[in-house]
């Protein structure tokens, strides 16, 4: 989907679900701003399993950030009623602050078009400054502000608006 020297971005591969899962437990379950329950029930949502009953479904809902073929970063993403709704995007700890989250949400953006949809749409906690500054650079709008929501905690929410591709 997208190539920058080394690094790589495609779509989640059914036979790399379980390798892509671990990477996305592992990215999730250390994240303090969320309490015990918000980590554990957001892991479990993207089980092998799952994974790949998601790709099966919508080929571009998982992407997956490969560094000189090391998994380094995800982005997991669902068709909502013509909009992209991003659940998570996430980079190893290794692979932070090299660019890799922004090059994730490039590359979900180029899967608008194909997708039917015109906007995308996501949540930060409010205290997950590292994600806010991300979704910043790559042009997202923060629009609301909920409190005591998912998980009983505090949340940003962000879109932005793409231009579809051509029919």
């Amino acid at each position: 989907m997208e190539e920058n020297g080394d690094l790589t971005v495609a779509r989640l591969n059914p036979d790399d679900a379980d390798i892509v899962s671990r990477l996305v437990a592992s990215v999730i379950q250390p994240l303090t701003y969320y309490n015990a329950r918000a980590r554990n029930e957001e892991t479990a949502k993207y089980s092998s399993v799952k994974l790949q009953a998601m790709i099966a479904e919508d080929p571009d809902s998982v992407l997956i950030a490969v560094v000189d073929n090391e998994p380094a970063g995800f982005c997991i993403s669902k068709y909502d009623d013509g909009l992209i709704w991003l659940s998570w995007f996430g980079t190893t700890e290794r692979f932070r602050k090299k660019g890799i989250g922004k090059k994730l949400l490039s590359a979900l953006e180029n899967t608008v078009g194909t997708r039917r949809a015109h906007k995308i749409w996501c949540d930060t906690r409010t205290d997950n400054l590292a994600s806010q500054s991300v979704l910043q650079a790559a042009g997202f709008t923060r629009v609301g502000h909920f409190t005591n929501h998912w998980y009983g905690h505090d949340y940003f929410i962000w879109e932005k608006y793409v231009e579809p591709a051509p029919a």
